[in-house]
């Protein structure tokens, strides 16, 4: 395996291109004027794959009406979910019912506004490169203990005494730095979190002063519904409230991966440390945004294995593939958040949807519907704006669930110590912040920018265009491999078990903003989401270089109460 791995999602127009990671295939070339780099991919809710014989029925009013399930049996489905507070149930019909029929008996049923196919979604792919660290760090991330000072006993009451000269010793060495925090505090690796006002409290490696003087954001429930969290990873433990599941193998299985809450690829332990990675002695390498937040890990995707021509073996198409879930999946993830009282939902999931089409009519309504009862909830919700690179001023296309109803909206940003440059061979040197190669931009997606990084990339404890985060290892003390025992799991991407990573593109952009809105909501905990929101667009930064403007805790802190 290459030392550099990097995957991406070549795209035709605007229709979904299935690619495999660059280590065992050569990516379609790139439009944009970038012919080496294809544009990254946010997880994509795939139009052309559903799960066969289960569909999502949204309710009108956002009500799921009482006898709901007994008409559903009336139409030959079986209700598998139920979401009351956005409106919405999972249904499965018998494999003798053809899809037609489902559809026209579902439609008819009572105060039924929408009925979709439940649909596939498939992680990030994203740019990445492993970090070397030692093994110690990979087992506990922890501070060192160091020895204890000699005791020094007491001096000899009786005896000879001895006139010569005392033994002058050479002073003691200084103690050990502090192993923990330190990508954050000792390299310039925490520039993103930086970016946007992680900084402050005299903690070394950034500004002495700033938002963290404030708060760091404890007290708030940040919910991250992707791909699991390393549980035991120690950027992440100390932070960890809640660890859930929701990916039923039942309804699309996997070898791959055990579907326990546990984070079997990488993607959501990484989203997860940007936005709340701890802080202190006996946590790990980084400190995310609100180092104080509490963490609700609401897994709902699962590494799945990958579709590789001519290679059969499960262990090649397991390391290669990606997170993927269903849509009803990710909705009882919401629904679970609204239950378990979040505060900011990071979502780094999207996809682009053609309105002229039923199925980009019913998916823009069915995100609506979801996306607006978790605003009515006084929950802040935070999505990526996408990676396809595309101006989405065109009404046509949609983003979701980031141009859904009460969804911010973030973009991404690059870093002013390394100036994007995709030239091959380039190396960092500084200049303005400007919008991500990758990203999505234009007025309808009325987006704030947030850092998601871009080339060059550069070396694990330097100056670079990428983004350092925490990583998952897989099932505690297992190595590399199928999990059909309890010796064998998949951790960090196609890494293998690692327990950090440089990588890029908008899903660290929306976890970081997350960050932002959590120390927003602790600082002034009467603000409801939507004042945060107001807040945080009302500060924003204006600079020279970036279409976009950028995400400034730090002024956001200081503002009176929107009004």
């Amino acid at each position: 395996m290459s030392v550099l791995i990097k995957s991406a999602l070549a795209k035709s127009s605007l229709r979904t291109v299935s690619t495999r990671p660059l280590c065992r295939s050569i990516s379609r070339l790139a439009a944009l004027f970038l012919p080496l780099l294809p544009p990254l991919a946010a997880a994509q809710i795939d139009t052309t794959s559903v799960a066969p014989h289960r569909y999502i029925v949204l309710y009108r009013n956002g009500t799921i009406p009482a006898d709901a399930e007994a008409h559903l049996v009336s139409a030959g489905t079986r209700l598998t979910q139920r979401n009351e507070h956005l409106g919405i149930a999972a249904v499965q019909s018998p494999p003798s019912q053809d899809d037609a029929t489902t559809l026209r008996l579902l439609s008819a049923q009572p105060n039924v506004s929408y009925v979709l196919h439940d649909r596939i979604i498939t992680a990030l792919r994203l740019r990445l490169k492993p970090v070397a660290i030692k093994a110690a760090d990979v087992n506990s991330g922890a501070e060192p203990l160091t020895p204890n000072s000699p005791v020094i006993g007491r001096l000899p009451t009786h005896g000879p005494i001895v006139s010569t000269a005392p033994i002058t010793l050479p002073p003691p060495p200084p103690p050990p730095p502090p192993s923990y925090d330190t990508y954050y505090t000792s390299t310039p690796q925490g520039w993103a979190v930086q970016q946007v006002g992680g900084y402050g409290n005299n903690v070394a490696g950034g500004p002495a002063h700033g938002p963290w003087d404030t708060t760091m954001g404890k007290g708030i429930r940040i919910a991250v519904i992707d791909s699991g969290v390393d549980q035991s990873h120690p950027d992440l433990a100390s932070n960890l409230a809640l660890n859930l599941t929701e990916v039923d193998q039942t309804a699309y299985p996997s070898a791959c991966d055990d579907g326990s809450p546990q984070d079997q690829q990488g993607h959501g332990t990484w989203t997860a440390s940007l936005a709340a990675g701890a802080i202190g002695p006996g946590t790990g390498k980084i400190i995310g945004v609100a180092p104080q937040a509490t963490i609700l890990n609401i897994k709902a995707l699962q590494r799945m294995p990958a579709s590789i021509t001519g290679d059969t073996n499960p262990n090649d198409q397991c390391e290669a593939g990606e997170a993927s879930g269903l849509l009803s999946w990710v909705m009882q993830g919401i629904e679970d958040a609204v239950t378990n009282r979040a505060d900011v939902i990071s979502l780094s999931v999207g996809a682009v949807a053609d309105l002229t089409t039923g199925d980009g009519a019913g998916l823009l309504a069915a995100f609506n519907q979801i996306t607006y009862a978790a605003a009515q909830a006084n929950i802040v919700l935070i999505a990526s704006g996408g990676n396809d690179g595309i101006d989405l001023s065109n009404p046509r296309y949609v983003e979701l669930p980031a141009q859904s109803r009460g969804v911010l909206a973030i973009a991404a940003s690059t870093n002013p110590a390394c100036a994007q440059n995709t030239a091959p061979g380039a190396t960092c040197t500084p200049g303005p912040v400007s919008l991500a190669y990758y990203s999505n931009y234009g007025a309808p997606l009325n987006a704030l920018a947030a850092p998601g990084g871009s080339y060059p990339d550069g070396p694990d404890t330097g100056v670079s265009g990428w983004i350092q985060g925490a990583c998952s290892s897989g099932l505690p003390n297992t190595i590399d491999g199928l999990p059909a025992d309890s010796s064998h799991s998949y951790g960090c991407f196609s890494l293998g078990h690692t327990a950090y990573v440089q990588a890029m593109g908008t899903s660290a952009s929306a976890p970081l903003a997350a960050g932002v809105a959590a120390l927003l909501r602790a600082a002034h905990p009467d603000w409801s989401a939507a004042t945060v929101v107001t807040a945080m667009r009302n500060s924003a930064a204006t600079l020279p270089g970036l279409s976009i403007p950028l995400i400034n805790a730090a002024a956001a802190l200081t503002q009176p109460s929107p009004q």
